[in-house]
């Protein structure tokens, strides 16, 4: 009898485990290194809320036909802003441009997991997608004034399950109320915490995206595009690049080249 028990209160917690996505469990199980709270520390003290626009005299580029921004669904925007990627000054125009097809774990959720895959994914309906040639656009392909029947993201999955949040998960809310009756100290502790799973430069000691080449790479790279439905000419395109292949010479923001280099 007592046998029986434990296998099922195993059981339940297998099945529970199960049901919880894996950032979830990564944030609720972190150990939270000092360099990590070092990190959080200098961006707590750095945020500030903003109040996102929606109507301007001129319509900005992100505004334009179409969803070309990082989906309101994402837990991330609880904090982060529809173009999240603002202080590198060199890439950031080309890392923003990504988030009208690419969901933010995709760069930075660390893509060691052996059985994690890339598939469209809808947001909104929280399912993933048969994949078409008609979510990507390359070269003359692109009219942000021709918009997409759908707005699907490439996003990662675990054992063909969603491994994310979203704002509507009940922990999601929980972090987002906690967020706001917390002081300073509480912020730099909780910021450490959900950002525990993301991809971490060892150098910098920040938390960073995946480099650029591992996704545009006609040799290796970590997403199959015909798997997800990128034609011969679409993959051509996307894996030789030039725009990463130059941002690959760049090995600091101080860092200039020569028109030479440039060439290569």
């Amino acid at each position: 009898m007592k046998a029986f028990l434990i296998l099922f209160l195993l059981f339940i917690h297998c099945a529970n485990a199960a049901e919880i996505p894996w950032y979830q469990q990564q944030v609720e199980n972190a150990v939270v290194s000092q360099e990590m709270l070092a990190v959080s520390a200098k961006l707590v003290r750095e945020y500030k809320d903003s109040d996102i626009q929606e109507k301007f005299a001129i319509p900005v580029f992100h505004k334009q036909a179409g969803e070309l921004e990082t989906s309101p669904q994402s837990f991330c925007r609880t904090c982060h802003t529809p173009l999240p990627h603002q202080k590198a000054l060199r890439t950031r125009t080309f890392n923003n441009m990504h988030v009208r097809f690419i969901a933010c774990e995709t760069c930075h959720i660390d893509n060691a997991n052996a059985n994690l895959t890339y598939r469209w994914f809808d947001m909104e309906k929280q399912q993933a997608m048969t994949p078409s040639p008609d979510f990507l656009r390359i070269g003359r392909e692109i009219d942000n004034e021709i918009q997409r029947q759908v707005n699907p993201k490439i996003a990662p999955l675990l054992n063909h399950e969603r491994l994310f949040s979203v704002k509507d998960d009940i922990f999601a809310k929980k972090i987002a109320a906690q967020w706001k009756v917390s002081n300073e100290t509480e912020k730099v502790a909780l910021h450490a915490k959900i950002h525990a799973p993301l991809n971490w430069q060892k150098i910098d000691k920040t938390h960073q995206g995946t480099p650029c080449q591992d996704c545009h790479n006609d040799k290796k790279s970590i997403l199959d595009l015909s798997e997800l439905g990128a034609t011969s000419k679409q993959v051509q395109a996307i894996s030789t690049h030039i725009i990463p292949r130059y941002l690959a010479h760049y090995k600091n923001d101080q860092q200039r080249m020569t028109i030479r280099e440039m060439l290569h």
